[in-house]
């Protein structure tokens, strides 16, 4: 009786094995992008003096990244005007340039640096407008941060009410995406506006894990 016996070749193993590890770190890396595609958000700081004179801080939060450039447009909801003269640049872009045009009836910001000087990883006030008027609440949308090479990344819807009866800045802020009111914090004590990383969160009152 005669036995045939087929030998594979090492090399070749070494190649599955190779293109394996390569597919892996393939998914790996769209993983990690994945995880840093929304790795910000923007919010809206409100205070009010009198009746109708209000101020908004708008401000970068949750942020891991460092950019050079933002757009954004704001939608307020009542009767108010804004022009760019009213922007004020804040901390986070002291030398940047900010500009202000108005699509279709809203109000696009937009805030870039000559020298291509980015905000690197850190939070804080982008900048501040103060308007006279009767305003019930604003939107913040199309939001799109750019990073020093160009690469664009976008930021959930943002909107909140506004109560002059109260103190306006006992009203929650909720990103549009959200179909209820969630008020979340992580285990540092700190507001987070969205969930999109692994962790314990309190949300609500109520602990949650993100597994």
């Amino acid at each position: 009786m005669k036995y045939e016996l087929n030998v594979v070749p090492l090399q070749s193993k070494n190649i599955k094995t190779h293109t394996i590890m390569k597919k892996f770190l393939t998914a790996c890396t769209l993983f990690a992008c994945a995880l840093c595609a929304q790795a910000y958000d923007i919010v809206a700081t409100v205070s009010i003096e009198g009746d109708t004179k209000w101020y908004f801080d708008i401000e970068l939060a949750n942020n891991n990244i460092d950019f050079t450039a933002f757009q954004l447009d704001i939608t307020l909801d009542g009767d108010a005007e804004l022009k760019e003269s009213d922007l004020e640049k804040c901390e986070l872009i002291p030398s940047h340039v900010l500009k202000l045009a108005q699509p279709e009836g809203r109000y696009r910001v937009v805030g870039y640096s000559e020298s291509n000087t980015s905000f690197k990883n850190t939070d804080g006030r982008l900048f501040t407008f103060s308007l006279d008027g009767d305003i019930q609440g604003i939107t913040i949308n199309k939001i799109i941060f750019a990073k020093p090479d160009g690469t664009e990344v976008e930021a959930a819807d943002y909107t909140r009410a506004l109560d002059r009866t109260g103190d306006p800045d006992a009203v929650k802020n909720v990103p549009a995406v959200q179909k209820e009111n969630k008020v979340i914090y992580n285990m540092e004590g700190k507001q987070v506006f969205r969930i999109d990383r692994r962790g314990i969160y309190i949300e609500n009152g109520k602990k949650k894990a993100i597994r």
